[in-house]
């Protein structure tokens, strides 16, 4: 018998675990709709119970003091069900953060080795002579670049 009992709580942990799983990764459509069918459900009795305690206020009298462990107990379940939805909300958030990233790195990634190109062609194109003055430096013609007689240069990137 205890046997049987060990072999029903291991498969229930298991099917839990898988379910969890499931659930976290997003293909669980169903649950995360029961689940805020749920909250939704608990809200609007949350706002009916609101409802009654303030008309039975209105119908028995003017002691509050009466009414406050009512006030007290539904604001505390709109409590819990505002960190339950905000929990909701963060994951969903962290578990688009975590599909957006890869792009985020490698967009990363893209703009170093564009600004690593950058600066190597501008120190490649400071070149330095040794027979003219700093004084009488002048600015490169770029018009020669465009002649059809100019050799192509293949840069790499490297030093």
């Amino acid at each position: 018998m205890a046997s049987g009992k060990a072999w029903y709580w291991l498969a229930v942990g298991v099917l839990a675990l898988g379910l969890n799983s499931e659930y976290q990764s997003g293909r669980l459509h169903w649950a995360r709709q029961a689940t805020d069918q749920s909250l939704a459900l608990i809200e609007r009795a949350t706002d009916q119970t609101m409802h009654y305690v303030t008309l039975a206020e209105l119908m028995l009298g003017d002691n509050q003091a009466e009414f406050r462990p009512a006030h007290v107990a539904v604001a505390r379940l709109r409590a819990k069900v505002a960190c339950v939805r905000m929990a909701v909300a963060q994951k969903e958030a962290q578990k688009e953060i975590e599909k957006v990233r890869p792009d985020l790195m490698k967009a990363r990634f893209d703009l170093s080795k564009t600004r690593i190109m950058v600066a190597a062609q501008d120190h490649a194109a400071a070149v330095v002579c040794r027979h003219v003055s700093r004084a009488s430096v002048t600015e490169p013609d770029l018009s020669v670049l465009d002649s059809p007689d100019t050799a192509e240069v293949e840069f790499d990137g490297t030093f």
